[in-house]
């Protein structure tokens, strides 16, 4: 699977006993045919208010406490965990929690999701010091125009004071990306950014389904525009090995999706589970 191979990859810069526990880890998953990744959704709420994202106007939920998070881990047992939300800063016990499912006996690659405006200096060295193996901050655009996207008034600059300032202390940062019809020109420019700051980009395709909004999808005519820009990334992942993580299949198939092809073989529900803010398992 390429995330497989993107995790064993990354721990390249780790010791040599945290690499033979990796291959190890990965094995004892196939063998016991275990989820590959579980996502722990802390919760729902989040202090951003996306256009394409709800989580922010749903009534607020009943969330687990830390126990249950970590019961999860054990009853699952998965090669890797994604502490995401909602924004899961918003949860007081969010270090916690991911110091606890950290010490879980077992070797796994967890890793955050958060939109970044949370981590001060003395917080994101908190988070490093869980001993948590990848931090992802979600980034649309390489400016202002993010505070835009997100609501929030000086994010930009939060994230690009502390993206580099984590990798430039040994974090390993992505930048989560999702590529839309708003954002297409600046798609390569932020890997670019990405590479500046010493991390890494992950693109996602827009999707209308969490919010139901078509808005943001690509029209008909400018498809083309959208192919010639999976080129360039393409070719900026030759480039620069390391800083688009994205496997190479990924950007092949998205002319497939786009023309509204069915693609098989998804693993969502198999090898990929999402736990809810009440501990509900769904695809």
């Amino acid at each position: 699977a390429p995330e497989v191979v993107y995790i064993l990859a990354a721990v390249t810069k780790h010791t040599f006993g945290d690499k033979v526990r990796a291959i190890g880890a990965i094995i004892g998953n196939r063998v016991h045919d275990d989820p590959l990744n579980i996502t722990l959704e802390l919760t729902r709420r989040c202090n951003a208010r996306c256009d394409y994202c709800n989580h922010w106007q749903e009534q607020k939920q009943t969330e687990q406490d830390l126990a249950d998070y970590v019961a999860v881990v054990r009853r699952f047992r998965p090669f890797s965990v994604t502490i995401c939300g909602g924004e899961p800063f918003m949860r007081k016990d969010a270090l916690e929690i991911i110091r606890a499912v950290r010490a879980e006996p077992g070797w796994r690659w967890v890793s955050i999701i958060t939109n970044g405006w949370f981590l001060s200096e003395d917080r994101a060295q908190k988070l490093m010091d869980t001993g948590i193996d990848q931090i992802n901050v979600s980034l649309n655009f390489p400016d202002e125009r993010q505070d835009t996207d997100r609501k929030l008034p000086g994010l930009f600059k939060k994230i690009s004071h502390i993206v580099p300032w984590m990798t430039a202390r040994g974090a390993t940062v992505q930048l989560n990306s999702i590529i839309m019809n708003d954002n297409l020109e600046d798609v390569v420019p932020i890997a670019q950014l990405a590479d500046r700051w010493g991390a890494s980009v992950m693109y996602t395709l827009y999707s209308e389904l969490p919010a139901d909004n078509h808005g943001h999808l690509f029209p008909p005519d400018r498809q083309a525009k959208l192919f010639s820009v999976l080129d360039e990334l393409s070719a900026l992942k030759r480039r620069l090995p390391g800083v688009v993580a994205n496997a190479q299949w990924y950007f092949d198939m998205i002319p497939t999706y786009v023309s509204g092809t069915v693609i098989d073989g998804c693993t969502a529900g198999k090898k990929t589970l999402h736990i809810s803010p009440q501990g509900m398992v769904r695809p």
